[in-house]
């Protein structure tokens, strides 16, 4: 099997309230490893003010994002990189709420993929507690390497997605996978 990580920084939390994608990445997962070398990360134009409370938390300020491409061009070229892998994502419902709305938006559609929220694998692996991920990352000992920036997000949960696979074994991965019901 074949997955892509992904992860997205936003504007806000609705999509249907205004909320802009600002930052879209993804990693593949090959043969049960992180290819590092195949990623894809853009950053977007949202074409409006992003809040100081979005740049305080991502560092992705007006500024960065000035004469970046818009929403459209980017979500075309991720969704290609994408492809028809398995999507493996932290709180799948956040992540698939904007790229189904700017997919639509842009004329691209939804996602169509098959895919697998990592929180449900960790509820699954510890039975307890939260499961965000930064207690994520803890429980499994991994230290992101630029937290709260959609590739950085994505090859951590890369990583705890790994992580969690030796725990319960390849071989009850597709207990995990949901197909869209968007």
């Amino acid at each position: 099997m074949e997955f892509v990580v992904l992860d997205t920084e936003t504007t806000g939390m609705s999509p249907q309230r205004g909320a802009r994608l600002i930052e879209v990445a993804g990693v593949r997962v090959r043969d049960w490893k992180v290819c590092r070398s195949d990623c894809y990360d853009s950053l977007i134009d949202p074409a409006c003010i992003i809040p100081i409370t979005i740049t305080a938390l991502t560092g992705i300020s007006n500024l960065t994002v000035k004469g970046k491409p818009p929403v459209k061009d980017v979500l075309k070229d991720f969704f290609s990189f994408v492809g028809d892998a398995t999507l493996v994502i932290h709180n799948a419902p956040f992540d698939l709420s904007f790229l189904d709305y700017y997919g639509q938006q842009s004329g691209l559609g939804r996602l169509q993929n098959s895919y697998i929220d990592t929180v449900e694998m960790s509820k699954a692996v510890f039975r307890y507690g939260r499961n965000n991920l930064d207690i994520l990352l803890a429980r499994l000992g991994i230290v992101p390497e630029s937290r709260h920036r959609a590739l950085g997000d994505a090859l951590a949960t890369a990583e705890a997605f790994v992580a969690m696979l030796t725990r319960i074994g390849t071989n009850n991965i597709t207990r995990f996978i949901k197909r869209p019901q968007r």
